[in-house]
């Protein structure tokens, strides 16, 4: 419960008591509203809150094969541990990285892999004869495809930013690069170019979730965080919290006495700034939103950036 609504900022989560009993949960009946709200199942000491999807076909931990992976539901890049068991993906659990998501994964990242065990998925190659389709091992699809490249003059490749960089990548080098295409429109695609040549030339740094977590000031320009990449809002969360962790610690307060921190801070946060064409799940916590177009919250930008360098 500290948990939840200290750290994560959840609001729906509680203990309460009536004289024996005692209640870990909602006050109506309802799912969690957090975005973080499967890290209890890891937290919980005593296994009041289980995994629900995993409940559904429950096998041991010690039966399971786990291996080091990282998360492709967004691009932060947490680290993970996926358990398989007869061949399908059981569950998804966290493993520390202490600059990017240490101990705690987004519900996207925990339970989001069920389309991996879709019964219709593709799972073996097909290659289609007139109106039949028919299934090849692995070695026949290589060969069949080899066989077609090297009697084919022209060859394209159609990438995907849904595939890995990796697949990309061997797909560009086997046709070569004025013959390969992202699968990306080609407006996004110039846009996607542009961000990385700022990224690359601008002298733009860019931190790691946990330095994040240290910063005083921040400003969320034209993006809900939490829906694209809803860790860095978790961490966006905790520099907010800084400012009484900041006030406590004058007064020689631990940082694990929250409930001393909360008395100390009275609700004293750092500034964010949250600028979108909506509402967004930081408002919650942001000093100051702007509601506009993106062609006035790109004007906004600019002239913050004027104004911390006239040059700029």
């Amino acid at each position: 419960v500290r948990y939840y609504k200290d750290y994560a900022d959840g609001t729906d989560l509680g203990v309460y008591g009536a004289h024996d009993n005692v209640y870990f949960g909602r006050p109506e009946d309802g799912t969690l509203e957090s975005e973080f709200s499967g890290n209890l199942v890891e937290i919980c000491p005593t296994g009041v809150f289980t995994d629900k999807t995993h409940s559904e076909r429950y096998n041991r931990k010690w039966d399971m094969q786990f291996a080091p992976s990282i998360c492709q539901q967004c691009s932060i890049g947490c680290n993970i541990s996926p358990g398989e068991r007869y061949g399908e993906l059981r569950r998804i659990e966290n493993r520390y990285n202490g600059t990017v998501n240490h101990y705690f994964l987004c519900d996207r990242g925990r339970f989001g892999y069920g389309y991996v065990n879709l019964k219709d998925r593709p799972r073996q190659p097909v290659q289609r004869r007139g109106d039949d389709f028919i299934t090849l091992n692995a070695e026949q699809a290589m060969q069949g495809a080899a066989d077609i490249l090297r009697q084919s003059k022209k060859v394209i490749g159609i990438g995907s930013p849904r595939a890995s960089v990796e697949s990309n990548f061997a797909l560009r080098e086997l046709v070569g690069e004025e013959n390969f295409y992202t699968g990306i429109a080609h407006g996004e695609q110039e846009r996607l170019q542009l961000a990385l040549k700022v990224l690359r030339e601008g002298g733009i740094y860019t931190p790691a979730l946990r330095e994040i977590e240290s910063y005083d000031a921040v400003l969320v320009l034209g993006e809900d965080v939490t829906q694209t990449g809803a860790r860095l809002a978790l961490a966006v969360r905790q520099a907010v919290k800084g400012k009484a962790r900041e006030m406590a610690a004058a007064q020689k307060v631990a940082d694990w006495q929250i409930a001393a921190i909360l008395n100390i801070g009275q609700r004293a946060k750092h500034p964010l700034f949250v600028t979108n064409v909506d509402d967004t799940r930081l408002d919650d916590i942001a000093a100051w939103t702007y509601r506009a177009p993106v062609e006035d919250q790109a004007r906004l930008g600019f002239a913050i950036a004027h104004a911390l360098d006239n040059s700029a």
